[in-house]
Parts: C-alpha cells; sequence; structure tokens
C-alpha cells in the first residue's frame, strides 16, 4: 500500500499503459481518477476497482482541449479534496513520410503528445503548488530520444515532452513538485498489435533490435511508475527512465 491516501489522475487509462498503470495504482491504495476519451471501457475499469475495494472516479476527457482537462482536475478536487499524482498517458502514434505529412495530422500529434502534457502539468501544478507537494509523471517515448523515418511529428512532440519534464522538474523542484518521465521503448498494446497487423512494423525485426528479445508488456511499466509516484523516489526528479528493453542503450549492428 505505498500510494495509500493519496489521490492520482491518469489519463488514456482506457486501456494499454494507461490502465495498467491505474489498476497498480489502486491495489497500491490510491484513489484513482481515470480519464479518457473511451467513456465505456473507463466504466467497465471503475466497475473493477471498485469490485476490488478501491476508490475509481471515470472522467470523460480530450487532452487537446485545456477546458477539459481543467474540468478534470476541478472534479477530483470537488471529489477527494487534493490531487498527489498526475500520469500524463494520454498519446497517439502516426507514421508518414514527412513530405507527404498533413497539416492536420501534424497538429494533431502535437496537440495530443505535447500540449496535452503541458495543459496536465498545468492544470495539475496549479492544485499542487498550494498544497505543497505533488509527482507528476509523463509517459513519453523512446523515441523522443533517438529518431526514426516518417515520425516525425510523434518523434517531435515525444522529444518535447522530455524537455517540458525537464524544464518544470527544475522550476518546480522548489515548489516541492517533482516531474518525471516514463520512456517505453515498443510495448505489446492495442495499438502496436494493430500497427503490427496492419504490416507496418516488423515483431520479428523488433525482437532483433531489443537486447532482451521482446517487446515490452503494459505491466513492465508498473513498477517504476508506482515508484515515481511514492515517497521512496523522493529525490528523484528531471528524470527520464527509458523501459524499452536495452533498445537505446544498444548501438550495435
Amino acid at each position: 500500500m505505498r500510494l495509500k491516501n493519496k489521490v492520482a489522475i491518469i489519463t488514456g487509462a482506457s486501456k494499454g499503459i494507461g490502465k495498467a498503470i491505474a489498476m497498480a495504482f489502486a491495489r497500491e491504495g490510491a484513489a484513482v481518477v481515470i480519464a479518457s476519451r473511451s467513456m465505456n471501457l473507463l466504466t467497465a475499469i471503475e466497475k473493477q476497482v471498485q469490485a476490488d475495494g478501491g476508490e475509481c472516479l471515470a472522467l470523460p476527457l480530450d487532452v487537446r482541449n485545456p477546458e477539459s482537462v481543467d474540468a478534470m482536475v476541478d472534479k477530483t478536487i470537488e471529489k477527494y479534496g487534493r490531487l498527489d499524482i498526475l500520469v500524463n498517458n494520454a498519446g497517439i502514434s502516426m507514421a508518414c513520410p514527412s513530405e507527404n505529412l498533413s497539416l492536420k495530422d501534424w497538429k494533431n500529434a502535437l496537440e495530443t503528445d505535447l500540449y496535452g502534457v503541458f495543459y496536465g502539468c498545468q492544470a495539475a501544478a496549479r492544485v499542487m503548488i498550494p498544497q505543497g507537494s505533488g509527482s507528476i509523471i509523463n509517459v513519453t517515448s523512446i523515441y523522443g530520444i533517438v529518431a526514426a523515418p516518417a515520425r516525425l511529428a510523434y518523434c517531435t512532440s515525444k522529444a518535447g515532452a522530455n524537455m517540458l519534464t525537464k524544464v518544470l522538474a527544475a522550476e518546480w523542484a522548489a515548489k516541492k513538485i517533482r516531474v518525471n518521465a516514463i520512456a517505453p521503448g515498443y510495448v505489446r498494446t492495442e495499438l502496436v498489435d494493430g500497427v503490427i497487423q496492419k504490416g507496418m512494423i516488423s515483431l520479428s525485426a523488433i525482437e532483433k533490435r531489443t537486447p532482451m528479445g521482446r517487446l515490452g508488456e503494459s505491466e513492465d511499466m508498473v513498477g517504476i511508475a508506482v515508484y515515481m509516484a511514492g515517497d521512496e523516489s523522493s529525490f528523484l526528479t528531471g528524470s527520464i527512465v527509458n523501459v524499452d528493453g536495452g533498445w537505446v542503450a544498444y548501438g550495435y549492428l
């Protein structure tokens, strides 16, 4: 129960990494606010957490809309009176030759994967700073650290989110707010499975390129998220932690 009596918001919590983190936080004693555009999926998770004796609130959210983000935080405070943890997990991926990348897709990636993170951090900080404590965890990507062809919008957004994490960590440390990021490698989620099935990426190539020889699982992100969220990591801020099976470290043929 490392997160007992804490209140956590997890965006993009309807499936994949966000769902795994939300369920883990609930098991560790936190009241969890789960948010995304998929209310039908969130409602099922909410009922599951409550059936297991946990506290959970499902809220609709579009991270591209700052008013939607503010409403999520306001409703959390109305319900629980505080906010201790924010996990900015909501995001999208896309692949397109850069010369053909439409302005619409470029903007959608930036507004979801970068602007949405900023909106969440800012809304949370307005509560956490007067409170005198808080932990913000941004879920970014190894593709905010290394480059990938035909993923200009995604890589740019994630790199921006990594730098945003560092700047806010430096700025808000004196205000007792910690800001860190988890940078996953290839993780077997519904999104990645769909991309593999469409032939956009090769499963065997990913496994060969990854020193550990496999894709990650959503549960592989849980341990570091719980650590970053809890008091055990009280001196950790401004860190981008790769959880990638050794992908970024590996540079051999």
